[in-house]
């Protein structure tokens, strides 16, 4: 076994041994799901920012048995028809903790666990032993003018399974298996990157002859979780984290596709700290069944703090390295297993060659309508060439803004969201494309990786209590490269390479301008059973007609306990 998934076992088990006191544990509220913008709501109506105890919005994701707890002793009385509908699927979809009679079927078979509550197809509730399992399913067919040889589709079909075993230790799997047909978006992803968007490794040798871009293969998560004492939670797995309150992330986003991650939780009197621990996988185009993929690692810290009942700040810091001499590997640096080190004062002792990025994000709820947030990402900066130099290279850094308004003109769940980001050239870049910021030629943080600006303005309506409108429209401005040329929107390149010293700005290169409509109805017909129409209307434009694009698509889709999957990049 690989001698950093030991060291990361060993940790888990120690802490295993060290702790003898009880406390509740369950799995997590999968990132993306319908509820967490449900829960974002109910926190902002509110008035009051939630205690670290409870769950922390920014550093996602949520334990479900706090979402419960939180359900549980919600005041109701003044939420509309829809928020009570969304209140008991809270309730319903963390049954296990919530424990609500309402949660129960009326219909199920007697005596053999299945589809006794609303939230599971089977399900065992006992002392010590919770078993919940799940199908996972979704079939959408599509239309896109972009694709004139053939219709585009989308398939997952497979099953996740969850449960408790004792007070402490949890567990959640899913997998399952895919098949696509590229949509013209998904298309130009894969010609540019080589890879699929939020996917891995793919095997040229289970294409079809002379269907290049039809693709099958497996996506799969999994952790497992312990409640190590009653303020440490800690989670070891194959999957995701998100670090943020905005659609998009500047510091950790949920964009590329799954890695190994240690993740600690410490939650004491109005601080939430987080550290995850893991693996970035380095792409490797076309590898065969005998390549071994490459690694480099990370180590992230986040730490927030409630200041007042509506003000929330957070401290960010992350650092990318690898160890490969060529000669030989040496893993993961122990260094960055300290969960309490500053690691830039740790790199300039060692004089190391790591990239660091460090990041301030806050979150203010007023009035019980609005919520203004941000984040600020540092890669670098030499404020001396920022005071006397125009556009120096080095200084790297990107920044983001955003105000949330539910209740819009009054209106029951009419939810309006305004956000911009930005990153300067060359921000998450290293002079080691091995320290980059990036897994499978994807980035880490904002799918655009840097040299951009974009705004977004997303408008959610829930006229009934089952459907649900989503509308997303975006418009972002980038410089493009060309002939190998490296103008800072692709982190995975060497900043040596860069074209010039000085006047850098937000767009050099090849300008394009790219805009985006994406409209969403969804309908849920049982609980987590969704129908679901999708419009899709992307236009780039651009100086070189090799980066000009224009699509329509129209999805029709239905799916069983899985996210939209979107493809609004």
């Amino acid at each position: 076994m690989h001698i950093c998934l030991m060291r990361y076992l060993l940790i888990c088990i120690l802490s295993f041994l060290l702790v003898n006191h009880s406390y509740g544990q369950g799995a997590y509220v999968p990132l993306g799901s319908y509820g967490m913008h449900f829960i974002d709501r109910l926190e902002i109506k509110s008035g009051v920012i939630a205690t670290p105890k409870q769950f922390n919005t920014t550093a996602k994701a949520y334990a479900r048995s706090r979402i419960a707890d939180y359900a549980n002793q919600y005041d109701s009385s003044n939420l509309s028809v829809q928020d009570r509908f969304n209140l008991q699927y809270l309730k319903n979809d963390n049954f296990e903790f919530s424990l609500d009679p309402n949660s129960k079927s009326k219909k199920h078979f007697k005596n053999t666990g299945l589809f006794k509550y609303k939230a599971a197809m089977y399900s065992v509730l006992i002392p010590d032993f919770e078993l919940i399992v799940n199908p996972v399913i979704y079939l959408r067919g599509e239309y896109d003018t972009k694709r004139n040889d053939r219709l585009p589709y989308f398939v997952n079909r497979g099953i996740n399974i969850r449960g408790r075993i004792g007070k402490n230790f949890s567990f959640f799997t899913e997998t399952a298996e895919e098949i696509q047909s590229l949509n013209g978006w998904n298309l130009d992803y894969y010609n540019q990157y080589n890879v699929l968007a939020g996917q891995n490794f793919i095997n040229t040798n289970t294409y079809k002859p002379n269907d290049k871009y039809l693709f099958s293969y497996w996506n799969a998560s999994g952790y497992v979780a312990y409640q190590a004492g009653k303020y440490v939670d800690m989670q070891f797995g194959h999957g995701k984290n998100f670090i943020g309150n905005g659609y998009r992330s500047l510091m950790r986003s949920d964009f590329s596709t799954n890695n190994l991650f240690l993740r600690l939780n410490t939650r004491i009197w109005k601080i939430n700290y987080t550290n995850i621990y893991g693996y970035l996988y380095d792409y490797t185009p076309f590898a065969n069944r005998s390549s071994i993929i490459k690694r480099h690692y990370y180590a992230t810290t986040h730490a927030s703090i409630n200041i007042t009942k509506n003000l929330n700040i957070g401290l960010f810091e992350t650092t990318v390295f690898q160890r490969d001499s060529g000669h030989e590997s040496r893993g993961y640096d122990l260094q960055y297993l300290n969960p309490v080190m500053f690691y830039n004062a740790v790199d300039n002792t060692l004089n190391s060659p790591d990239k660091n990025i460090l990041g301030l994000d806050f979150k203010y709820n007023f009035a019980k309508r609005f919520q203004l947030y941000g984040q600020f990402v540092l890669s670098e900066m030499n404020i001396n060439k920022r005071l006397t130099t125009v556009g120096w290279w080095g200084n790297k850094e990107a920044y983001q803004i955003g105000l949330k308004c539910i209740d819009l003109f009054n209106i029951s769940n009419l939810d309006l969201q305004l956000e911009y980001n930005q990153a300067r050239p060359y921000s998450y870049t290293s002079f080691n494309p091995k320290n980059a910021y990036v897994n499978y030629n994807q980035s880490m943080a904002h799918p655009l990786g840097a040299n951009f600006r974009e705004g977004l303005i997303i408008v959610k309506y829930q006229p009934t209590e089952k459907l649900f409108i989503n509308t997303l429209f975006t418009l972002s401005s980038f410089g493009n490269d060309t002939n190998g040329s490296n103008w800072g929107r692709n982190i995975s390149l060497s900043y040596d390479s860069r074209i010039k010293e000085f006047g850098n700005y937000i767009g050099q290169g090849v300008k394009t301008n790219l805009l985006i409509l994406a409209p969403t109805i969804s309908y849920m017909l049982k609980h987590n059973l969704f129908a679901e129409l999708q419009i899709s209307y992307r236009n780039q434009t651009s100086e070189l007609n090799i980066f000009k694009s224009e699509m329509f698509n129209v999805g029709l889709g239905l799916r069983w306990n899985m996210n939209t999957r979107d493809c609004n990049f």
